[in-house]
């Protein structure tokens, strides 16, 4: 046996990452016919819309985070447009649009 590395190189592939999209929605949303209230801030609008796969979350300002069942891929495609920016990271991302519960308790406009 010899200590040398063939020339060639079979790079493993790199594991599936979810891809995320998120949009801002700054009104009330209204999945069920009531209003959708953070369950840890009780905030009523300003949200952060995440898309994964086939699921929309939604995100406070307070960073309380949670699977809305009755929001669809298709509601969300509707408000979705091309991203501006791209991250690097989840809590990148989450910092830069001021969602990351810093601003606890701030709505804008």
């Amino acid at each position: 046996m010899t200590d040398y590395e063939p020339a060639y190189h079979h790079p493993r592939p790199e594991p599936h990452r979810a891809v995320i999209r998120a949009v801002p929605h700054p009104g009330e949303l209204d999945a069920r016919g009531i209003p959708i209230t953070c369950p840890q801030c009780a905030a009523r609008r300003d949200w952060l819309l995440l898309n994964v796969r086939h699921q929309v979350f939604v995100r406070c300002r307070c960073a309380a985070e949670w699977h809305e069942p009755d929001l669809t891929r298709a509601y969300f495609d509707q408000h979705f447009t091309e991203p501006e920016h791209e991250w690097d990271d989840f809590d990148s991302a989450m910092r830069a649009l001021a969602f990351d519960g810093l601003l606890a308790g701030t709505t804008w406009g």
